[in-house]
């Protein structure tokens, strides 16, 4: 019974139109993305400077979606707000391109920050779709945004490099905009209604949020991990393009980490059979290390490009253990906040800490102090997740969403 239930569930979900959402969304992003140090610098910012901006952006990023997904998990209907979220997007970008000095610009990026930070709420609308097929199907929807975005980076780079970076915000722009038109065409909202339980008198009540300790402990991780790749990733461009490197090799580095990721996501379902979801971000965050070492003493532009294909296979690793890692230690009523304390940790609070800290160590010291500083950091990223995120998740949810599954009493440990 438990059986056939879960398979009615999982067929009420079709895929295809979530597939080719995140192809968009990879598509927009690598016109973007990228290049955002690249057009501040080209634009007279220095890299203390540029760092700052870059935080300021991931400080309204992360209030934002905080804001939005505590929202999702109760009235809103996320999907609803990725559409809105790509008609802003789309509006603010372009007052980037109307931007007539440094300053101007990155107000606009700041307003653009905010604008797209609904678009996480992706990954949650993704795994309720999937179900209990999350585990191993997610990794292959995922990578669908690393081969839109690998594509896209690379064409993006040279039309940069051929013509002008000013074209940034005008390419960007449409391509948002046909996201969203995708999105409000393919992802029609669910029932996002919050589960409830009764209080002592009968009278039903929304369940109270709460974040488990391990949830934290592995937050704490994530966000040692983001800052090294924020003060990396980041400044890694500056590196490139003082190499000799330009538009084109920068789009092209892009590209290579994203072409890793592909087979990588494609594969983690294998690695899976052999490794726990800590393991593997374990041994993503010590690739990190190697690639980090590597860099700080690299001195060919190409070179450095060429080791954004190890990176992505360690960004696969850690990213999508780290989406299912949070999926299992998050309460049922709390799946889109759980996602977005992870997305705020990775991509939100610690790009604060990593674009300031990384800018004022690549000004001060140079960018070889910088990415030694990272190697540390990353570490402790991997250690962490090792020591707070249990070997096994034997406790079995059961919601609206979700049908227990048996578990033998041996396989308990």
């Amino acid at each position: 019974m438990t059986t056939s239930l879960g398979q009615a569930f999982e067929s009420e979900a079709p895929v295809g139109g979530l597939n080719w959402t995140f192809v968009l969304m990879g598509v927009a992003d690598g016109t973007l993305l990228p290049f955002i140090p690249l057009y501040l610098f080209e634009r007279g910012l220095n890299a203390f400077l540029i760092g700052a901006v870059l935080a300021g952006a991931a400080s309204a990023s992360l209030v934002a979606g905080l804001a939005w997904a505590y929202l999702a998990d109760r009235r809103l209907q996320p999907e609803r707000m990725i559409v809105l979220a790509s008609g802003a997007a789309a509006a603010a970008v372009l007052l980037v391109a109307l931007g007539n000095s440094g300053g101007a610009v990155a107000v606009a990026i700041i307003a653009l920050s905010i604008a797209r930070s609904p678009f996480m709420l992706l990954d949650p609308i993704a795994l309720r779709r999937l179900r209990r097929s999350s585990r191993t199907d997610y990794a292959r929807i995922r990578l669908r945004m690393s081969a839109g975005f690998t594509a896209s980076a690379v064409l993006s780079g040279a039309l940069f490099q051929a013509a002008t970076l000013r074209l940034m915000p005008l390419v960007y722009a449409p391509l948002v905009a046909l996201f969203g038109l995708w999105a409000r065409h393919a992802l029609k909202p669910g029932d996002q209604a919050p589960a409830l339980e009764k209080d002592p008198g009968g009278v039903a009540r929304p369940r109270l949020p709460k974040i488990p300790l391990t949830l934290i402990g592995f937050l704490v991780s994530c966000l040692l991990l983001g800052a090294s790749l924020a003060s990396t990733q980041n400044f890694l461009i500056l590196r490139i393009n003082y190499l000799g490197g330009g538009a084109l090799l920068v789009g092209a580095a892009a590209a290579f980490q994203a072409l890793t990721e592909i087979p990588t996501m494609a594969y983690t379902h294998v690695l899976r059979k052999r490794f726990t979801n800590k393991a593997l971000f374990a041994i993503g965050c010590g690739i990190y290390v190697a690639v980090f070492l590597a860099w700080a003493f690299v001195s060919n532009a190409l070179t450095a490009a060429l080791l954004k294909l190890v990176i992505g296979v360690a960004f696969a690793l850690t990213y999508v253990a780290a989406v299912v890692i949070t999926d299992e230690l998050s309460p049922a009523h709390l799946r889109a906040t759980g996602q977005a304390l992870v997305k705020a940790a990775l991509f939100g609070l610690s790009p604060i800490l990593g674009a300031l800290g990384g800018g004022f160590i690549y000004g001060a010291f140079g960018s070889r102090a910088m990415f030694l500083s990272a190697i540390a950091v990353v570490g402790a990223a991997g250690l962490i997740a090792m020591i707070v995120v249990p070997a096994r998740h034997a406790a079995v949810r059961m919601d609206r969403q979700e049908i227990a599954v048996p578990v033998a009493p041996e396989a308990i440990p």
